[in-house]
């Protein structure tokens, strides 16, 4: 099965979970808040929309609600940059490498 879909706003949650562990509500919120100016319903929402799509989980352990993710960061980043070689480079991986190695890489 394939990762679903995460939008830009929705990694901001994955990735204050992939850096902290898994977090209580209130946590991840103040993690989220950290990096962006975003009020507590935003967030809310988009906990909702990752849960529903399955890639978060939540559970209650000794009475405390804890947000997972589902989705493994390296999951995530090669679903991300398949993304981007298909809408960029036509599929074509080995177009990318070559602008990477010319452009990224060759600065160094």
């Amino acid at each position: 099965m394939s990762a679903p879909h995460v939008t830009d706003a929705e990694s901001a949650i994955l990735e204050a979970l992939w850096r902290c562990g898994p977090l209580t509500p209130a946590r991840l919120i103040d993690e989220v808040k950290a990096s962006r100016d975003w009020g507590d319903a935003t967030i809310k929402t988009l906990i909702a929309r990752l849960m529903h799509k399955q890639a978060l989980r939540s559970q209650r352990e000794g009475g405390t609600l804890r947000y997972y993710p589902l989705i493994a960061r390296d999951a995530y980043a090669e679903s991300e940059v398949r993304g981007l070689i298909t809408r960029l480079f036509e599929g074509d991986a080995h177009a990318f490498r070559a602008f990477v190695d010319a452009h990224i890489i060759g600065r160094d």
